[in-house]
């Protein structure tokens, strides 16, 4: 639960400078904001594996409102300590802190006041695979219709917790991620497997962000947030080859972006 930023206190071994830590008004970390109907919300990003801060780290908030996600991103600093404006008051905010790879747990959070304090813990000790099923998606209800439908639409997402596009379709019934020795890792059709000279090899389907062409299209993928997707289209290989010719012979991943 966040508490009061009056219980603002460093993590062990970290000396905090006075103009961060020391600051305990909402203009102070937010100079500019209107605290009658902003909220923010301040706290330390740390290892709890090493005990020991993440300075760098983003941390990302995201919430719904008019019917559409919202986000911002704050840095850490360097004694790890991050803030947080511009938020809504009495919202249902999702908190989470990443480091490149890494990502920690979403966290759950309401602005019910102008300021307040939320730790966010992020492990540097674990290989970034295993932090892919960050916000599972569990099966059942709209989530299970979602990870096996053809086409997503933003008003689909808005229930899911913050994570990448690459997150979100790694658990996608009709996709599979797998890795080939000549192209790294690729995204695969579940349904696709072609004869070539007389053996089984599987091919990588097309990637479009915005009809542009993706020559890697999992990278590509992983600088996506779900708060910016407007529509994501899997295309079986009938599709994607009467739409984009040869390029879609064997399948296609087409994603439009809010601000394209």
């Amino acid at each position: 639960m966040p508490y009061s930023i009056a219980r603002l206190s460093a993590p062990a071994l970290v000396l905090v400078v006075a103009n961060s830590a020391a600051a305990q008004s909402f203009t102070e970390f937010c100079p500019g904001g209107d605290p009658e109907t902003e909220a923010a919300v301040v706290g330390y990003v740390t290892d709890p594996d090493m005990g020991t801060i993440v300075p760098g780290a983003t941390v990302a908030a995201s919430w719904v409102q008019y019917d559409a996600r919202q986000r911002v991103e704050a840095e850490a600093g360097a004694e790890g300590l991050y803030a947080i404006c511009g938020l809504p008051r009495d919202a249902d905010v999702s908190l989470r802190a990443i480091f490149g790879d890494w990502r920690g747990v979403a966290v759950s959070y309401n602005t019910a006041v102008t300021l307040a304090q939320q730790d966010l813990f992020l492990s540097l000790t674990v290989q970034p695979e295993r932090r892919e099923e960050v916000g599972s998606l569990s099966a059942g209800g709209s989530r299970s219709r979602i990870l096996g439908s053809q086409v997503i639409r933003a008003e689909d997402l808005l229930d899911l917790p913050e994570m990448s596009v690459y997150e979100l379709l790694r658990q996608h019934s009709l996709l599979k991620f797998d890795r080939l020795s000549t192209l790294g890792e690729v995204i695969l059709l579940t349904s696709v497997t072609l004869s070539a000279w007389g053996s089984h090899r599987e091919q990588a389907v097309e990637v479009r962000i915005n009809e542009r062409r993706e020559g890697d299209g999992v990278n590509a993928i992983r600088e996506l947030s779900i708060d910016d997707v407007s529509r994501i289209e899997i295309l079986t290989r009938t599709e994607a080859s009467a739409r984009y010719g040869g390029d879609g012979y064997i399948g296609a991943l087409v994603i439009t972006t809010r601000n394209r």
